[in-house]
């Protein structure tokens, strides 16, 4: 778990959401304040999955620009998801195990994230399966774990 304290990000009006990150830039995002958050247990998260919303770019002829294989797949792009622990009073980033330290950065300047109380975790959701090492991993994994009923 990586804290963002080496970060600067605005404390005003943080959000929760989803987003997909293309070469070092968030090129699509769904987010709201987290006062508008839909509660999840203890969390808070956005309205959207990145299964439909990605169908809704899609329909309406978002997807267009980006080359032909990360077109097809929701999956197909580095991807994250933003939510606010009530219970701890702070911020999660999501992610897989393709990002870099800056898309982290963009992530808390486009969602407002305050640094004091943001984290940082890798999640087999919005892990790249693409990855031979990881790839490897999952035949290893007990199926529980990998995400898998």
């Amino acid at each position: 778990m990586l804290k963002a304290n080496r970060f600067f990000c605005k404390k005003e009006n943080p959000e929760v959401g989803i987003f997909w990150i293309y070469h070092g830039r968030i090129i699509f995002k769904n987010s709201v304040p987290v006062e508008q958050g839909i509660p999840y247990g203890e969390a808070i998260n956005g309205h959207k999955d990145h299964c439909d919303y990605w169908d809704e770019l899609d329909e309406q002829g978002k997807l267009e620009w980006l080359p032909l294989t990360f077109r097809s797949e929701y999956f197909s792009l580095p991807r994250g998801r933003v939510v606010y622990h009530r219970d701890t009073n702070s911020f999660c980033v999501l992610h897989g195990n393709n990002v870099s330290l800056w898309d982290l950065y963009c992530v808390t300047k486009s969602f407002n994230l305050p640094k004091s109380n943001t984290t940082f975790e890798q999640d087999i959701h919005y892990f790249d399966l693409s990855d031979k090492e990881w790839k490897d991993l999952l035949y290893v994994m007990p199926k529980h774990l990998a995400g898998f009923n």
